[in-house]
């Protein structure tokens, strides 16, 4: 039992309706899978999708298809405190992985007897994280599901999981909405400079407006501006490193590697209708797709060396020399 988020998650994201309806169709026709895999890239919102469906099914009085939010189920739900209902994830401050500890739990509450009407629900989030012994854990669940239970697994990689446990579930793939329809909800929700959060978010709502929510379009802005510099000759590595340091290397390095990104898809593609900073245009055009990939490339390796123990200034001037011509 978990507390749920402050605002209830009664109904489905406006992008989420089609696999919404799959869920209600095959729910109202006594055909729904013992196990759903909600699937997609990160920022689409699978989690509240995963929540909306458990509160479909642990509600006593569904309204239209979605949680009344009223009943004795949605109260105990929105509490935390519903006996029918578990989710599962890795410890906050953890190695982000699942032991077979929980999964052994899970194993208890599946096989117990509900103590109210309905489902014994439990989601799994992200199922990806599972290791060897959980995994095969949790097929032995799979295999043999006990009657009345409905387990909803949430990943953003399913390739990782093993066939054995994808076979067994009934597969919802997930994928960006509509530019469009995404822009309409991010403005909905106030998000600041929308077009350039999603953009950067690869199209996913929601991890668009988490990159707003911290500044990531201004920062984003603010490197192009940067790099241009570099790559012109009109300031050096080591002076604009010192002016990064604050944001440090990680995120600097994220940041950069979305540019690369960026870059790739403008000189792939010179129409593309998509919010882009002022100067990424022009130095799309004076980066050559080759000397890209060595950036690129060279970004993947000091990703991976900036979590080690380097020195931090170091790091991040290494990052604004891949741009420099001299």
């Amino acid at each position: 039992m978990v507390a749920e988020d402050a605002q209830p998650v009664n109904a489905p994201l406006p992008w989420q309706t089609q696999s919404w309806q799959r869920f209600n169709h095959a729910l109202n026709a006594e055909r729904s899978a013992h196990a759903l895999l909600l699937s997609g890239p990160m920022g689409l919102g699978k989690r509240a999708l995963a929540k909306a469906m458990a509160a479909r099914l642990l509600c006593e009085k569904p309204d239209s298809e979605r949680a009344c939010g009223e009943c004795r189920g949605c109260q105990l739900r929105r509490a935390g405190s519903h006996p029918d209902y578990t989710l599962i994830e890795p410890e906050a401050n953890g190695s982000g992985i699942l032991t077979i500890e929980p999964i052994r739990a899970l194993t208890t509450f599946a096989q117990r007897t509900s103590q109210y009407p309905g489902y014994r629900v439990a989601v799994l989030a992200p199922a990806e994280a599972l290791n060897r012994n959980a995994a095969n854990a949790l097929l032995k669940t799979l295999e043999e599901p006990p009657a009345g239970v409905m387990l909803i697994l949430v990943s953003d990689r399913p390739g990782l999981l093993p066939a054995t446990i994808r076979s067994r579930t009934q597969h919802l793939r997930l994928s960006p909405p509509p530019r469009a329809q995404a822009l309409a909800w991010l403005n909905e929700q106030s998000v600041a400079a929308p077009e350039l959060a999603l953009t950067l978010a690869g199209g996913a709502p929601l991890a668009a407006q988490a990159l707003a929510a911290a500044g990531g379009p201004d920062q984003f802005s603010a490197l192009v501006t940067a790099v241009s510099a570099v790559a012109r000759g009109k300031a050096s590595a080591v002076a604009v490193a010192t002016d990064w340091q604050a944001i440090g290397a990680q995120a600097t390095t994220e940041l950069m590697q979305r540019l690369t990104l960026l870059i790739a898809r403008q000189q792939a593609d010179t129409s593309a209708h998509e919010s882009l900073p002022a100067g990424l245009e022009p130095l799309a055009a004076a980066t050559p797709p080759k000397r890209l990939e060595k950036i690129a490339q060279r970004l993947v390796q000091l990703r991976a060396a900036s979590s080690q123990a380097l020195n931090r200034e170091l790091s991040i001037e290494a990052l604004f020399l891949l741009w420099s011509r001299a």
